[in-house]
């Protein structure tokens, strides 16, 4: 009888090892939506932390366990710069992604670190080092204080971790961590607790208060004389972005309010801490600022930001910033997005909830309100939120665009007529002030309808302006030998011309609905009218379509037409259902701290 053959071993690998689980993913308020909302959202932070923090995703091994990962980073990144940098951009990320998801899809991590040498089969990755990563990050002590604390992120370093790569950093904070014992199945031992990142909103993080050397308040970097220089320098400089600059500089963290100055600005956000990069806020808005003038004040300010850089020795995070900032537009827009929701159970009644963009870079922004009111109630209440978002944009000279989100039984809502000042006694039409967009519901929440979604976008957009063959101009009964839903899913078709009005409740047994069809193949434009053919609008669809500015700049032509031609039926009753990728929200997302939203 032969001796039994011992298959060799794989050669070991020497990696970083960080093991991350969601605190709490089992607790009882998280619907299998929000597990599912929870897992993407974790991957996706997972990534954008990495990249940041130096660790290129494609280069790790990173294993999925359901309700956490396992990421082998190679020896190629510096285990102290990983210390330094991924605890921060782990709050970051999870902070944006919490930001615009509610209660149960928000998270909370533990994170375990450690390095080894270790093994690979077909089945994974083994080794004592993975082991010991795993035991430590099941620490009760670390969750139970993770669960009492308002942190964001447990870190939970191993004994030899911390020893020998994180105490040897001062940028790691080593000091920030506190040894804790820990007994999780057969190992006994200790590890190092780090709590970092606070939950509440960015504004409570970003609170005056005594900063660190990693987080100071530029206050702090100036004496008495340099405040009246700049004071001086600032008291007659004018801008009608100011509120844009300031959203800009926070990075959209803390609420906007209104300033009488520049000056009032630069004072205000002097007293606000820096974030995870170390640049204050203040000192951010006076580059932008600086960019903005132009002139010789702003050359003057450019200089002054350049020696402050250097004090502070972030002159490399500086650069990142402005690599990754992009130019306020010539003609910047903001967006006020509208969502209307019939109730569950009283269909005469609705949920209203809103959006205001106070930064036409910053997308998305966090609801405004919502409230529980009579249908017949809509267009007085949507009235005040349009008249509190225009006081809250009067000093910005940019242009505004009207969304309005609703499902297919709202869409026939007649918002082209709309007013608003109601309470004037002379209501005027929303159409006169603003491009009015309307936008599906049903595909907002359908992130399954996504990614189709946004290849035609940008097919349309490659396509500058689009041609009117890629319109289809067929309804549903023109399509009888090839149904509507075959026929849109050629890549071809980034429109379709209904034939009818869609109903509030399509029939199916009557076959394939077009409106369905349209918005699962991605199609961002969905026109019809309320008694012309597709027929007969093709070539006004044509004319709208083709002209400058391609698609996205179709609702400000439909406008600009209907003012144009007021006894023009075929114009003044077009339907325009445009949905832009780029700008997506989550329907129950968190509410802004200054909302002044409620339910009835």
């Amino acid at each position: 009888m032969g001796r039994k053959v011992v298959p060799l071993s794989p050669p070991t690998e020497h990696r970083t090892i960080v093991v991350v689980d969601v605190a709490e993913f089992t607790r009882p308020d998280r619907t299998v939506p929000h597990q599912l909302a929870v897992q993407e959202g974790l991957h996706d932070v997972l990534r954008a932390a990495l990249a940041a923090a130096g660790a290129d995703p494609a280069g790790c091994a990173i294993e999925d366990r359901g309700d956490g990962a396992l990421i082998l980073v190679p020896s190629s990144v510096p285990k102290s710069e990983l210390a330094e940098k991924l605890p921060d951009r782990l709050v970051a990320e999870i902070r944006r992604h919490n930001a615009t998801r509610d209660r149960g899809a928000q998270f909370k991590l533990r994170v375990g670190l450690h390095a080894g040498d270790i093994r690979r089969n077909e089945h994974g990755w083994v080794g004592n080092a993975v082991n010991l990563a795993c035991r430590i990050l099941e620490s009760e002590e670390a969750k139970a204080e993770l669960g009492r604390s308002e942190q964001l992120v447990a870190l939970i370093a191993s004994s030899h971790f911390y020893e020998e790569v994180i105490a040897q950093e001062p940028a790691s904070a080593p000091e920030s961590y506190r040894r804790i014992n820990v007994v999780v199945k057969s190992f006994e031992g200790h590890a190092w607790l780090r709590l970092h990142g606070e939950t509440g909103p960015p504004s409570a993080s970003l609170q005056a208060a005594r900063p660190s050397e990693e987080d100071r308040l530029v206050r702090s970097l100036l004496n008495e004389d340099e405040l009246k220089v700049l004071q001086g320098l600032l008291s007659d400089v004018e801008t009608t972005r100011l509120p844009m600059l300031v959203s800009r500089a926070t990075r959209a963290a803390i609420p906007v309010r209104r300033f009488g100055s520049v000056w009032d600005a630069f004072d205000y956000l002097a007293d606000v801490n820096a974030g995870p990069d170390g640049i204050p806020p203040a000192i951010e808005f006076l580059e932008l600022l600086a960019a903005d003038l132009g002139d010789e004040n702003g050359s003057e300010l450019t200089a002054w930001v350049a020696q402050k850089i250097h004090t502070l020795r972030r002159a490399t995070e500086q650069q990142e910033r402005q690599e990754g900032r992009f130019p306020v537009p010539a003609e910047p827009r903001l967006h006020l997005m509208i969502v209307i929701e019939l109730d569950a159970i009283d269909d005469s009644r609705c949920v209203l909830s809103w959006w205001r963009q106070d930064d036409p870079l910053e997308w998305p922004p966090l609801r405004g309100g919502v409230c529980e009111l009579a249908a017949d109630e809509l267009e007085q209440r949507i009235d005040d939120v349009i008249i509190e978002a225009e006081g809250v944009w009067s000093d910005q000279a940019v242009s505004v665009a009207l969304e309005f989100v609703m499902p297919r039984s709202l869409l026939q809502l007649p918002i082209m007529g709309w007013r608003k000042e109601h309470r004037s006694g002379d209501p005027r039409p929303l159409v006169y002030d603003y491009p009015l967009v309307l936008r599906s519901l049903e595909r907002m929440r359908s992130a399954h309808w996504h990614r189709l979604w946004r290849r035609r976008w940008d097919s349309a957009l490659d396509d500058h302006p689009p041609s009117p063959r890629r319109i289809h101009p067929y309804g549903l009964a023109e399509t009888k030998e090839n149904p509507i839903d075959a026929v849109l899913s050629e890549s071809t078709w980034v429109g379709l011309v209904m034939d009818e009005p869609p109903s509030a409740h399509p029939d199916p047994s009557a076959g394939p609905d077009a409106l369905t069809a349209a918005l699962r193949a991605g199609l961002p434009l969905i026109l019809w009218h309320p008694s012309a053919s597709a027929e007969d609008l093709r070539e006004l669809v044509s004319r709208l379509v083709t002209a400058d500015g391609g698609l996205s700049g179709l609702p400000g032509r439909h406008r600009a037409a209907r003012l144009a031609a007021t006894e023009d039926d075929l114009i003044r009753n077009l339907v325009v259902l445009l949905d832009d990728p780029d700008r997506k929200i989550v329907p129950g997302g968190p509410l802004s701290p200054t909302s002044s939203g409620g339910r009835k």
